[in-house]
């Protein structure tokens, strides 16, 4: 026979049990724009920079215009000054500048490490340098389809509503996704699917801006200390007192006789 500890451990085993189906961890979606600038764009050149590794199968690294083509037109006018690619020790990098005075800045330095962004082509871990950079790819350890040493891929997955065009691309090792101005070609759009789809997920929303609450502003009151009086004790003294006058000794300051009318 059970005693009370037994059932309640039993009871907990149980509803362990219940619970497990529904504890996989969900994909999240900050409601932070300049987050998704930086991540999403940086997620959206290393799925471009893969697409164009495979299509060509070269060595070299290529120049930012040679990834527009995977891209749709018309491209945000300022991606060039605002998104780069470079090769370092056989390694394709990426790299998004971060906006200069944003919230987005203590979220990317706190998970810096976790991001897996850098202040440098194989730099530390970003810490509030204009630019931060990730891996893309190395075309060393990339064997046919990405499946021999080559490291964690972006999982991307389809978005909806509001986001239909877009694709939402997920940080290996995390549970966050980013969206990106930069949209995919159908046909970029479909092999990004193909290729690095994360099975089960999306589609995904932009999610609102967090409301925030009109300030409200009071004034504080304004009197003169009470020590400071703006007039004498007896206005006779007023009457009698001489104007500004400049003497031997500098300037003598003397209230100005005003009417008692």
């Amino acid at each position: 026979m059970m005693n009370r500890y037994d059932k309640k451990l039993a009871a907990a085993v149980l509803f362990l049990c219940l619970l497990a189906p529904y504890s996989a961890p969900a994909g999240v979606v900050e409601a932070e724009p300049d987050l998704h600038a930086v991540m999403g764009d940086l997620s959206a050149l290393s799925v471009t920079a893969r697409l164009y590794y495979d299509e060509t199968r070269g060595a070299k690294c290529p120049a930012l215009g040679q990834l527009a083509r995977y891209l749709k037109k018309p491209l945000p006018a300022d991606w060039p000054e605002n998104c780069r690619i470079a090769e370092f020790e056989g390694v394709w990098w990426v790299g998004r500048r971060v906006p200069e005075f944003s919230r987005a800045r203590k979220f990317l330095r706190n998970n810096a490490l976790l991001l897996g962004i850098r202040d440098g082509r194989g730099g530390e871990p970003w810490l509030g340098s204009s630019f931060v950079w990730t891996e893309a790819l190395s075309p060393k350890r990339a064997g046919e389809g990405g499946t021999e040493g080559e490291a964690p891929s972006v999982q991307v997955a389809k978005g909806g509503g509001n986001a239909g065009e877009r694709l939402f691309f997920n940080t290996p090792g995390t549970d966050y996704y980013w969206w990106s101005d930069l949209l995919f070609t159908p046909e970029a759009r479909a092999a990004a699917l193909e290729k690095f789809g994360a099975k089960g997920e999306g589609p995904f929303l932009i999610p609102p801006l967090p409301a925030s609450g009109a300030e409200s502003l009071t004034a504080s009151p304004v009197s003169p200390p009470p020590e400071f009086s703006l007039r004498g004790d007896r206005d006779d003294e007023e009457e009698d007192a001489e104007p500004l006058t400049l003497g031997k000794t500098g300037i003598q300051v003397n209230p100005v006789p005003r009417s008692r009318n």
